[in-house]
């Protein structure tokens, strides 16, 4: 929450659902002490078949058939949510790494949406 002239505002984060048609790795980074980053309240959320312990370090690789390479970010899961028997979303918020990459992500989710 911010204090802004006596009133508490509540920061909510947007969550960008990455479509299916982009394909998704994930990998966990072992031994990585990433931050957050706390001012931007935009994150990701992501249907998988596997479940992701809350506060585990992803690095997240984004790609598609038509595109030559993928984009890769470091990114934090704040929640899993077990969806069905085999389905979990995944919530996850980016670190203080690579904000360059951010926009190209955001990009690419709305241009495939």
């Amino acid at each position: 929450m911010i204090a802004s002239g006596g009133i508490l505002h509540r920061r909510t984060m947007h969550y960008n659902r990455i479509p299916n048609t982009i394909t998704v790795y994930l990998s966990q980074l072992n031994g990585q002490n990433l931050r957050l980053a706390e001012n931007i309240l935009k994150g990701l959320l992501h249907r998988t078949d596997s479940p992701v312990e809350p506060g585990t370090i992803l690095e997240l690789k984004l790609g598609t058939i038509s595109l030559s390479g993928t984009i890769q970010i470091p990114v934090k899961v704040i929640r899993c949510d077990k969806i069905s028997e085999s389905e979990y979303d995944l919530y996850m918020n980016y670190t203080e790494k690579d904000f360059n990459k951010i926009q190209e992500i955001e990009e690419l989710i709305r241009d495939l949406s």
